[in-house]
């Protein structure tokens, strides 16, 4: 009897009415995009990239606009990273090492793709529906997002049906192949989430310390460098200048966007006995780069994008002044 209430409860939830079945798939992407800001929860995901695979689980907090989560492997070199309001902390214990960013929390928080100025996707994507399925445990609603050109790739989004959460991601890349998948194997949605659960498992005293002392200046401050033209649906999303964790050098940082591809431009002025020039295009996994040099300045372009993105904005930089 209880397997056959279980059952009937099952198809309750498949069988979802006409308004849920009916949404679009700009709609999904909203749902998702409003999720990620205001739905805290806990759970394990899967990254699989590079013939790896990686396990972590991931402790994720939105409440009162503000939001912070941690993320700890379970597999592999011990990591750790947190993110609080606008800082993010990576803990490298078996290097006795930790390297300090200011970063808003929700700008690159996990899943690392989320959808935004969805109204301007059709520009560079095709969006529609696909099938219901399970993922976690969960229903979920496949979305299929394909490129109109070759500068991005595609994107299959699993979404959670009640709550909107993204469980599952596919990187598409030629022959729609997956390049890059993140997927949860379990998930649970809080109300609440205990301040302990945030705290790292290695105490900071215990690493040397790299990266920000100091906020940098805000995004969107005047930059000396643009590129001259962007693949269709690319708009600049940010630039700043900050420096690199580790090494301390001063950079400047632009970012491209198409709503949901990402390209980031770091230009660095080369110095007498430095390390060698990256020249040319390099691709690993679903990660392309490409570097350049031009008036005394290294200038890196890198993004999940293919080669032909990067080297199409890395070739159109040049100097405003």
């Amino acid at each position: 009897m209880f397997k056959n209430v279980l059952f009937v409860a099952a198809l309750g939830i498949f069988c979802t009415d006409s308004a849920i079945a009916k949404e679009s798939a700009q709609s999904w992407l909203m749902r998702m995009h409003q999720a990620a800001k205001t739905v805290s929860y806990e759970g394990t995901f899967v990254y699989l990239h590079d013939n790896r695979i990686e396990t972590m689980q991931v402790v994720h907090e939105s409440a009162r606009g503000l939001h912070r989560e941690r993320l700890f492997s379970l597999n592999g070199e011990a990591r750790e990273i947190i993110r609080d309001k606008d800082q993010v902390w990576c803990y490298l214990p078996n290097r006795k090492m930790g390297v300090h960013e200011y970063r808003r929390a929700d700008a690159s928080g996990f899943p690392a793709v989320r959808p935004v100025r969805i109204d301007g996707l059709k520009e560079s994507y095709d969006l529609k529906l696909g099938a219901q399925d399970r993922i976690a445990g969960r229903p979920v609603q496949l979305l299929i997002v394909k490129p109109k050109d070759e500068f991005r790739y595609g994107y299959r989004f699993w979404v959670d049906i009640e709550y909107g959460l993204l469980l599952k991601v596919d990187l598409v890349g030629k022959q729609e192949r997956a390049v890059e998948q993140y997927m949860f194997t379990h998930i649970v949605v809080k109300s609440k989430i205990d301040d302990e659960q945030f705290a790292p498992a290695t105490p900071k005293a215990d690493l040397v310390w790299h990266g920000d002392e100091k906020k940098p200046p805000p995004p969107n401050s005047p930059s000396g460098w643009t590129a001259q033209k962007l693949p269709k649906g690319y708009q600049l999303t940010s630039n700043i200048s900050r420096h690199l964790p580790i090494d301390n050098v001063p950079i400047e940082h632009l970012v491209y966007s198409d709503g949901i591809s990402s390209v980031s431009v770091f230009i660095e002025k080369l110095q007498p006995g430095g390390a060698k020039p990256m020249i040319g295009l390099s691709h690993m996994g679903a990660i392309s780069a490409f570097g350049v040099v031009m008036d005394g300045y290294q200038i890196t372009v890198v993004g999940e994008v293919p080669t032909a993105t990067v080297d199409y904005i890395g070739r159109s930089m040049s100097r405003t002044n």
